[in-house]
């Protein structure tokens, strides 16, 4: 194994993480937001009678107003007050004038510069506030450190393929397809007309960064970040490269050949490239997935896409910790014991869909539920599509510790590189080489402020 590990040389200050992917509903998700957090601070400032202070929930997670509303609702001796932080991993400590949390919800919680500003929540279990089965045990796992659990797992997302109906008897697995079948399905489906250009083509792994990164973690790419250093398997990435370059050649064209169909027939949102029949395949994660409304999800089926049984979590998992500096530690338990419970998260679905935001948001708090039962029986009854193909618990894969900068250094950075790795050929481009993927860290360094 080849395994390359980088040191950053530097820690940029200003630079803002863009969680998950660019959504042209995020401008409307931030109103949504703003407006259910002013709702809960009108409530709040109504209680000057009341002895205790809110508990403070810092998040990135529009959803959590409407769930610090319902708490507060429900609630007599405990409220709730969100105040929401852009990257709130990398808010941690806070400043010595600001408002300190009691409660952190985010992504890239857990790694070398924030797992210690967390208290320990065994006490939960061995209590009995909380049970340790009513969690996807993997997930659980994901937040002990030092044996000790210090994060609480609280949503995720998968990657999936979504194809017409009418070509679902040319897929034989119900559930996961692996980049084996997804390559020789859209093999099966590529056509060309009369002058050797391609009218349909089942799917290109040039088509989608994203595509090719989940091929290369699941090609055992094992990337890992921590507060000053980078690493991943060079041979992985390579493996996974050479595949992608063999799958072009394969359907006799080119990376070129694959972008420009993209560019003429690809230029619909991905429900429509597959139903309008140009290809057989659309990558898509799970939180778009299931946004889509019923006319647009109508004759459509998706798989989940996977390999050697793993069905890999997206980086951005989301978990719950209390902050080691709470002087609220009544308030933020009772917080914590209700958010994890069945029917809690029952009615945050129910009071999510009476609120007419269905098409804003996926599951709890953007995701699926890291409570199991949560998802096999209550998530089939607000997303109908997922009656036929629930995540298999024994197949979810938690990421490795990512830093609150991964997802700039993957945009920027990894995927990039992948994509110079699939379309180089050095046969063709004897005098050009690749930018290493240590010169694109280092250059990404000087960017990142």
């Amino acid at each position: 194994m080849n395994l390359f590990t980088r040191r950053f040389t530097t820690q940029p200050k200003n630079w803002q993480i863009n969680k998950k992917h660019a959504h042209p509903l995020g401008t409307f998700r931030a109103g949504v937001f703003l407006g259910v957090l002013f709702c809960v601070q009108i409530l709040l400032s109504g209680c000057n009678a009341r002895k205790k202070d809110p508990l403070i929930i810092w998040t990135d997670i529009p959803e959590f107003a409407s769930y610090a509303e319902l708490f507060n609702i429900q609630h007599q001796d405990a409220k709730a007050l969100v105040i929401y932080k852009k990257e709130p991993a990398r808010s941690l400590p806070p400043l010595k004038d600001e408002i300190q949390p009691d409660i952190v919800v985010s992504s890239w919680l857990k790694n070398t510069s924030t797992r210690k500003y967390f208290k320990s929540l065994d006490f939960m279990f061995s209590g009995g506030l909380l049970e340790k089965n009513a969690f996807y045990e993997k997930l659980l796992d994901y937040g002990v450190l030092n044996s000790k659990q210090y994060l609480l797992p609280v949503s995720f997302n998968l990657s999936a393929v979504m194809f017409s109906k009418k070509n679902e008897e040319l897929v034989t697995d119900d559930h996961i397809l692996t980049l084996d079948a997804i390559k020789k399905l859209s093999s099966d489906f590529n056509e060309k007309n009369e002058d050797g250009n391609f009218i349909k083509m089942g799917f290109a792994p040039s088509w989608d960064g994203n595509f090719l990164y989940l091929a290369s973690r699941l090609d055992g790419a094992a990337y890992k970040q921590s507060r000053d250093s980078f690493s991943w398997d060079e041979e992985a990435l390579q493996k996974t490269a050479a595949y992608m370059k063999e799958w072009t050649a394969s359907a006799d064209g080119s990376s070129e050949t694959e972008q420009n169909f993209q560019f003429k027939y690809l230029y619909m949102p991905e429900y429509r490239q597959v139903s309008s029949d140009r290809c057989f395949f659309a990558y898509i994660r799970s939180d778009d997935l299931f946004m889509l409304t019923e006319e647009q999800i109508s004759g459509l089926t998706f798989r989940w896409v996977g390999q050697n049984e793993k069905l890999l979590l997206e980086d951005d998992f989301v978990t719950m910790g209390i902050f080691k500096g709470s002087k609220r530690n009544s308030q933020s338990q009772k917080f914590v014991e209700w958010f994890f419970k069945e029917e809690t998260q029952k009615k945050l679905l129910e009071r999510h869909d009476s609120l007419k935001t269905d098409s804003n948001s996926f599951g709890v708090a953007g995701g699926f539920s890291s409570l199991r039962k949560v998802n096999s029986k209550i998530f089939p009854l607000h997303y109908r599509s997922l009656l036929e193909n629930l995540p298999t618990e024994k197949f979810l894969e938690p990421p490795s510790m990512l830093g609150s900068r991964w997802q700039s250094l993957k945009e920027r950075v990894v995927i990039p590189y992948l994509k110079d790795l699939t379309s180089f050929d050095p046969e063709e481009d004897k005098e050009l080489q690749i930018k290493s993927m240590q010169k694109r860290i280092s250059d990404w360094e000087r960017l990142a402020y």
